[in-house]
């Protein structure tokens, strides 16, 4: 069951047992622009920052399974030396 709550322009969806709040500290202007963000985007304040969080994970995520397949890779041998790299970046015609 969901339930829909109204608060004057703003309408929120509570779904039981899937929403935590948390609370932390932030520099006052990083919350002024939040808010301001919010209010041009007509969003609320916690909306963006589930997207924030969302972003972050994301983000987080895919570098960290980057990191283990390079693990797994060098666990494997197949590695590169920097002087070979750095030959190669070097190399005339090689586009950027």
């Amino acid at each position: 069951m969901h339930l829909v709550l109204f608060s004057n322009t703003n309408y929120y969806l509570a779904m039981p047992d899937t929403e935590k709040t948390i609370s932390f500290r932030a520099l006052a202007e990083k919350i002024d622009a939040l808010d301001s963000l919010a209010v041009a985007q007509d969003r609320s304040r916690s909306y963006l920052i589930n997207e924030a969080i969302s972003n972050y994970i994301e983000l987080h995520a895919y570098q960290d399974a980057l990191v283990r397949q390079g693990l797994k890779e060098m666990r494997k041998g197949r590695v590169v030396s920097h002087e070979k790299v750095v030959k190669m970046l070097k190399k005339p015609g090689r586009t950027r």
